[in-house]
């Protein structure tokens, strides 16, 4: 008779606290993703449709993949091969109108997009994310997508100039502050892209843009004489009283890692944005269009302020919890920060 083995105790998943909002969040996402694979904004429809901007569903996605299931992960790789299966001639990706955010849909191109350059970065992030979490789908991005990723890295490499940054499309040859803190984000994970996954990746070529950029940012980016990043290379000192884009811009080199959050540097920026800006992780609204700018509360948990972080993180959830958003112009990009910012609270 062979021994009769007691099978090892099953432990019990650890539930983070912040769960249920990140099922609240990550469900709304998904609700609002059509058939063949696009994430549209949210149900809000504007007078051409219900718009999908590839940026904002690039984070969202990233963010499905915080508590990943099988249905969010089936879900990210169904909006990866809409991303890459609508790729222009030069890799960039426009922006889209459909005529309904769920289900089925007819969509039209807007033929333009507001930048090449975060679109691109924000793809790396989410590729990189889902090797991170989903081993298996190394082989499916290499066997199946090795070209097209080439192809959204030609996007990026078209609008990155001498000096190391990224200009935000050819028609707009803007080197902003909160695009160059994204491409440098989307750099480091291309470079992981290159040497893990893509098939002939260039990975040496991606490391010199990546400290090119990096030092670009630090050289042209950061006001020394205002201990501040301007709004874009060669623009006035920023004014910490104007919220978009001169405070805001500041968090982008903190929640992309740019500079490491310990550092003196994102330290002082983060008290001064919270000097300026001190309610916002009770709920109140500092942009001027509306917007509640979830990103914050993602910074405070990049910074490990857990007060602010927890007390946003609290008040969306007074709403998830009764079946609501916080605000009716609630959107992909916002829940996507929400979830980011749950899964380090966690």
């Amino acid at each position: 008779e062979p021994p009769i083995v007691t099978p090892p105790p099953v432990k019990p998943p650890i539930i983070g606290k912040y769960d249920k909002l990140i099922t609240a969040e990550s469900d709304f996402i998904m609700a609002h993703q059509l058939d063949d694979g696009a994430i549209t904004m949210s149900s809000n429809k504007g007078v051409p449709g219900y718009k999908i901007v590839p940026y904002f569903s690039n984070i969202a996605a990233r963010a499905l993949l915080a508590n990943p299931t099988a249905a969010r992960i089936a879900a990210v790789k169904k909006w990866m091969v809409w991303y890459m299966t609508h790729l222009n001639a030069d890799g960039s990706v426009y922006d889209y109108y459909a005529t309904n955010f769920t289900g089925t849909a007819t969509l039209t191109s807007t033929g333009d997009f507001d930048s090449v350059d975060s679109y691109a970065a924000t793809f790396f992030t989410l590729a990189k994310t889902l090797c991170d979490i989903s081993p298996t789908d190394v082989d499916w991005l290499k066997t199946n997508y090795s070209a097209q990723l080439k192809k959204i890295g030609a996007a990026l490499i078209m609008v990155v100039q001498g000096d190391g940054l990224a200009i935000a499309k050819p028609t707009y040859a803007i080197k902003y502050t909160m695009d160059n803190s994204e491409v440098n984000e989307g750099m480091k994970d291309m470079v992981w892209l290159s040497q893990n996954v893509i098939a002939g990746g260039e990975t040496s070529n991606w490391q010199t843009l990546l400290t090119n950029n990096t030092n670009g940012v630090e050289t042209f980016l950061w006001n020394t004489a205002n201990s501040t990043y301007f709004m874009y290379a060669g623009g006035p000192s920023i004014n910490w009283g104007i919220f978009y884009a001169d405070a805001t811009c500041q968090l982008y080199p903190i929640w992309c890692g740019v500079i490491a959050p310990e550092s003196a540097r994102a330290i002082s920026l983060w008290n001064t944005f919270n000097i300026n800006y001190p309610e916002w992780s009770t709920g109140r609204i500092y942009d001027a269009g509306g917007f509640p700018w979830a990103v914050i509360s993602y910074t405070a948990a990049v910074m490990n302020d857990k007060g602010r972080a927890e007390s946003y993180l609290k008040y969306v959830q007074t709403f998830t919890d009764a079946g609501n958003q916080p605000t009716a112009n609630w959107y992909n990009l916002e829940a996507g920060f929400v979830i980011l910012a749950a899964k380090k609270m966690n």
